[in-house]
């Protein structure tokens, strides 16, 4: 489904929504906004997971060190040069504008992952989209907004995309 048509009452936000809206100048810009404008004015309850503000953190740091730093092999620069972490104002600022927000974090507790180690067996997903799933599925959430063509495999849950 496309996430213009996007009328539900609730939805999952993926990582890559959040990273699309960030982007100066990307295709799927306007509509990830949209959708978080619709978040942040409250017509639309948004979820996440701290496994979303992990993976939006990390997508934001590597790619501000690519930016600043040029071609470099950025986890190892990082870990030799560690102030580069406290440069990056963008991934903090995003930090910031989520925890500003009325987007609820979904508590990440042992039954979500214990979940997220069957759906990821189940579903063939990563990890971390299985813990997406899982928090999903043991919340109650029908409804994910993401780019990522994994969740198509996952029948619980409908798949919006930007």
């Amino acid at each position: 489904m496309s996430l213009v048509e996007f009328s539900e009452p609730e939805v999952f936000v993926d990582t890559n929504i959040f990273v699309y809206a960030l982007a100066k100048k990307h295709r799927y810009k306007h509509t990830c906004d949209a959708l978080l404008s619709k978040i942040n004015m409250g017509d639309v309850i948004g979820f996440i997971s701290s496994t979303v503000i992990n993976e939006l953190f990390h997508t934001l740091l590597i790619g501000g060190v690519k930016l600043k730093y040029g071609d470099v092999e950025v986890i190892r620069f990082i870990k030799e040069h560690p102030n580069v972490i406290s440069e990056c104002e963008v991934a903090y600022g995003a930090l910031d504008d989520i925890f500003d927000s009325p987007i609820v974090i979904l508590p990440l507790t042992l039954e979500v992952l214990q979940h997220a180690k069957t759906l990821s067996h189940k579903y063939n997903l990563l990890f971390s989209d299985a813990i997406h799933a899982a928090s999903c599925e043991v919340y109650g959430i029908k409804h994910i907004a993401t780019n990522d063509p994994d969740f198509d495999r996952v029948d619980f849950l409908k798949v919006w995309k930007p």
